[in-house]
């Protein structure tokens, strides 16, 4: 008998991205992931985007609608945990349009990761590379991983936080932005570890209450995967962020101090175009599916 191939699913809760939402899908496709997308009161081209490229295949999405006060992404995480496709996902990853898993082992899949890795463990944590401006002051229609290649040092503070991808993600009753939690499981069976892409233990997870966004700064790692964090983009970009609250925790985190951490340009960090050959084709097949586009430009006109 054949054994059925194992499923991995990304999933980004977003509003008013549409101007970005196409690079994203196709470079997670590119890495062997299923997509899916939740989306709460666009006032943008996206749903119309995000119709189209479902009609051909290349993602499922969904909207969803926050109640008075709460933030956006405990809505849309709330919503996802009731869809098919994350109860018969074998592997999830949760992140954020603005963030581009890099391997560094493996074949550049995530299949091709996990076979090069193992499997043994619960999750992977993926730490943060924030990428700053680049000296781009103006926003400009273009591929993010290309525009932006300039970071600060790997260990800067901020790439503590990581992305975590999740084996069996439906034994978790809760999910935040970066990582699940209240486990059903038992946190002391050694498959059951939470570990980063050293596999080296977390052991922040054995409480399970309340979820895990980072480790500390010394235990920052990117040596065998990198989640890069387009934080910044364009000035003009953050700028457009300024003094609305995060969709996250409804904070007012976009501030000049935000700014100041993450707009590092001293290093050139060039890890995505690894991809660049693979990326282009993939970028090709999907911008001549039917109508899209004209909605990717209708999107970037929005924006």
């Amino acid at each position: 008998m054949e054994q059925t191939p194992e499923k991995h699913l990304v999933f980004a809760a977003m509003r008013d991205e549409g101007a970005f939402l196409l690079e994203w899908v196709a470079w997670y496709r590119m890495l062997g992931f299923e997509v899916m997308v939740g989306v709460n009161d666009c006032t943008d081209h996206s749903p119309q985007l995000l119709d189209c490229l479902a009609r051909a295949g290349w993602l499922t999405w969904f909207a969803h609608s926050p109640s008075e006060g709460q933030p956006p992404k405990a809505s849309a995480h709330e919503a996802m945990r009731r869809r098919p496709e994350m109860q018969t996902a074998d592997w999830m990853l949760i992140c954020d349009v603005d963030e581009f898993l890099v391997f560094h082992r493996g074949d550049g899949t995530v299949r091709g990761y996990l076979d090069d890795m193992g499997r043994d463990f619960r999750g992977m944590a993926f730490h943060w590379r924030c990428f700053g401006n680049g000296g781009w002051k103006r926003y400009r229609d273009g591929l993010v991983h290309r525009q932006f290649r300039r970071t600060g040092a790997p260990g800067n503070g901020v790439n503590a936080n990581f992305k975590m991808l999740v084996r069996n993600p439906r034994d978790f009753n809760r999910f935040s932005e970066h990582s699940p939690y209240m486990f059903d499981g038992d946190w002391t069976a050694p498959e059951n570890r939470m570990v980063d892409c050293e596999r080296r233990g977390i052991a922040k997870f054995t409480d399970g209450k309340h979820p895990v966004r980072f480790t500390t700064p010394d235990q920052i790692t990117h040596a065998t995967a990198q989640m890069n964090h387009y934080v910044i983009r364009s000035d003009e970009s953050f700028d457009l962020k300024r003094g609305k609250p995060s969709a996250s925790a409804f904070k007012d985190r976009y501030t000049d101090r935000f700014y100041r951490a993450r707009n590092r340009n001293g290093r050139k960090d060039l890890s995505a175009m690894a991809y660049e050959a693979w990326f282009d084709a993939v970028w090709d097949e999907i911008r001549v599916v039917p109508g899209v586009s004209r909605l990717h430009h209708l999107c970037c006109a929005d924006y």
